[in-house]
């Protein structure tokens, strides 16, 4: 094998942890919802995890390199990648034992472009986990609006029943499609992600 093929291989970082607990504080602190999805930017300097909400609310959380006891850093362009905050979380407390310290390893990319943790130091067992990866911003916003002459579609509906539609079609990296049915009066909200789910709000009314 070539030197240069051995250096496309290496993981563009490969980084251990002595404590876990404190990053799963840390990381449970910026994480407000059920299904909330993170973006990483991995650099030279440490580690950022970035939040947001609708555009509006965005919450960043900083790991530097020195709160690594290893941090190998062998990438040209920062990675950045998405993933499900929450399958983090749990993984990492999969990690942590009471009364315990648990080193660490974060390596990314793995074979599929996974996010790999490991135990290291560890003289019981090796526990192992993989995070599957997304590319950021993928999602296209996509408007279809017809003209609707003087009257505009519009819709009225409890806002109790439209809270709970929306939490039932987050889930991670899906996007929702509102449709809007004239005849007859009909809404329907539909997510596709890792799966597809509709919740259909029908009028009220008798025609």
């Amino acid at each position: 094998m070539s030197a240069s093929g051995t250096e496309e291989e290496r993981p563009e970082l490969v980084c251990q942890l002595e404590h876990v607990q404190g990053l799963v504080d840390a990381l449970s602190a910026v994480r407000w919802k059920r299904h909330q999805d993170a973006v990483l930017e991995l650099s030279e300097h440490g580690i950022v995890l970035v939040v947001q909400e609708s555009g509006c609310l965005q919450a960043k959380l900083y790991l530097k390199r020195e709160l690594f006891v290893r941090y190998d850093y062998n990438a040209q362009v920062r990675p950045r990648f998405g993933l499900s905050l929450g399958i983090f979380v749990e993984c990492l407390n999969a990690f942590s034992v009471p009364a315990h310290s648990t080193p660490i390893q974060i390596q990314y990319p793995g074979p599929d472009m996974q996010l790999l943790l490991k135990s290291v130091d560890s003289m019981d067992a090796s526990i192992c986990a993989e995070i599957r990866t997304r590319i950021p911003e993928t999602i296209a916003w996509d408007y279809n609006f017809e003209p609707a002459g003087t009257n505009p579609l519009t819709f009225t509906v409890k806002s109790a029943a439209l809270k709970e539609a929306i939490e039932d079609l987050e889930w991670p990296g899906s996007s929702i499609q509102v449709i809007l049915e004239p005849d007859p009066p009909s809404v329907t909200l539909r997510a596709e992600g890792h799966g597809d789910l509709q919740v259909h709000f029908a009028s009220s009314l008798n025609s």
